[in-house]
Order: C-alpha cells, then structure tokens, then sequence
C-alpha cells in the first residue's frame, strides 16, 4: 500500500504518508476514502508527506483528481493542505495546489516539515512522531507474505 493516514485532534488533522510507486487509481481511491471519512471533521488540515512517492499520474489527471474536490462542495472536509514533495513531483504539486483553490482548500508545497507544521498550527513533534508510525505500517504492509 503506497499510502496510509491518521486522523488525529478529534478529527481536525490529518497526517498522510506516501511512499513508493502511486498509480493514478490508487491516488483517486485514497482520496475519495479521504474525503469521505467520517472520522475528518469540517475544516481539517492535512499534512501529506510524500517525498518518499512517485506519482504515475499526468498533469490532465492531476485535474481529475482536484475534481474529486469539487463534487463535494457543501460537505468537503479538508480546508488546508500542506504538501512535503519530491522535485519529481513538484510541479504537479502546483497543479493541484491551483485546481483545488477554486473549491475553497488552501494548499501550499514546503520543503520543511517544521514550516509545513507551523502554517497548519500542529506540533511538529507530533507529526514526526506520527509519520514515523504510519513508515513503520508501510513497512510492515510491505514485508508481509502475499496473499494467494
């Protein structure tokens, strides 16, 4: 699995972690599952770590996913995204970060996680902590036997 999640403070944070290979499929299920978790509240901020990923998904598609955000105006959940990308994924990153501000989310790329943490107002000790985690179940996913 390329990616996993906590949601964390009542509902009011979200800290993702992507590593790996991330198919455009795979980039769409996790945020329509994001995006429709019950456990978000109104308003989260998301803080994505995904320096680790590699994206397989192009500009045009990049649009779709935003998309994603606009079918759910009047119940999205997310209000601000800070993004911690790779250069390979940059200028997608920016992409995104234009699309999605029509829907009323507030997005913006860092190269530190400590300015990330700040502008979302989360303790940066707390999302080390809980990145950490969800690396170690990445691991874990990914060292285990497969499934026949």
């Amino acid at each position: 699995m390329p990616n996993n999640y906590a949601v964390l403070n009542s509902g009011s944070v979200v800290v993702e972690f992507w590593t790996g290979p991330v198919t455009h499929e795979e980039l769409l299920a996790h945020e329509r599952r994001h995006l429709s978790d019950p456990s978000v509240k109104p308003g989260a901020a998301v803080l994505v770590d995904a320096e680790r990923a590699h994206f397989g998904t192009t500009i045009d598609e990049v649009k779709e996913l935003a998309d994603l955000y606009g079918q759910v105006i009047g119940r999205l959940k997310v209000g601000r995204i800070a993004l911690l990308v790779n250069r390979e994924t940059y200028e997608r990153a920016l992409v995104f970060l234009k699309e999605v501000e029509g829907y009323g989310v507030k997005v913006i790329v860092f190269n530190s996680l400590d300015i990330a943490c700040t502008w979302l107002g989360l303790d940066v000790n707390v999302a080390r902590t809980q990145l950490q985690t969800l690396q170690a179940q990445s691991v874990q996913v990914d060292s285990s036997p497969a499934r026949s």
